[in-house]
This record gives structure tokens, C-alpha cells and sequence, in this order.
């Protein structure tokens, strides 16, 4: 028998949360995203917790709902301005601590 793929279309990402509960769940099939949240899982074990694998690698993750956010989109003049920022300044996130194999 062969094995039914995907399409793009039904590769989707959902976000699910009530207003009862302070947690969300979320549902998706982008590598991106897939990868940001076991970074996080692996970060914060305690709120970012992974409750399926399902097939063609789709992952649920719930974590808390103060963790979803939606933002206006960057005008022209601020993404310009963030480069120059950067390239004077560094990038944002350069001098965090970085975690090695155990060899620090």
C-alpha cells in the first residue's frame, strides 16, 4: 500500500486556547517552528511539553498561553533602522551565555 503525503496545504499549523485555561496547544508541521519549540521544551521542560508526535513529523506541543503573541508587521523604516542598529551595535542576542557539550 502506498503511504499518503502531505500536501503544503495540509501541512498546518494550529493554535488552540480557551479562555478557561492559561495554557495553549500547539499543532504543526514547520520545521521552524518544530525546532524552536524543542529548543524551548529542552529550555523550560516544565512549560513547553511535547504530547504527540503524529505522522509526516507532526508535533503537539502545550505551553502557556502568555507565550502566543501576534505583532504589527516591521515598517520599512524599522527594519532599516534595526540594521544599522546592528551593524553599529552587534546582533541583540550575541553575548548571551552560549551552552557548550560540558566543556566550559
Amino acid at each position: 500500500m502506498k503511504k499518503y503525503k502531505l500536501t503544503l496545504a495540509e501541512q498546518e499549523t494550529v493554535i488552540n486556547f480557551d479562555n478557561e485555561l492559561s495554557t495553549a496547544s500547539i499543532y504543526t508541521h514547520d520545521a521552524r517552528l518544530i525546532r524552536k519549540l524543542e529548543e524551548l521544551s529542552a529550555k523550560y521542560p516544565e512549560q513547553f511539553n511535547l504530547q504527540r508526535k503524529g505522522p509526516d513529523r507532526g508535533v503537539t506541543y502545550t505551553l502557556p498561553k502568555r507565550c502566543i503573541g501576534i505583532r504589527p508587521p516591521y515598517s520599512e523604516k524599522r527594519r532599516k533602522q534595526q540594521v544599522e542598529d546592528a551593524k553599529v551595535n552587534g546582533l541583540p542576542f550575541a553575548n548571551q551565555e552560549v551552552k557548550t557539550n560540558g566543556n566550559e
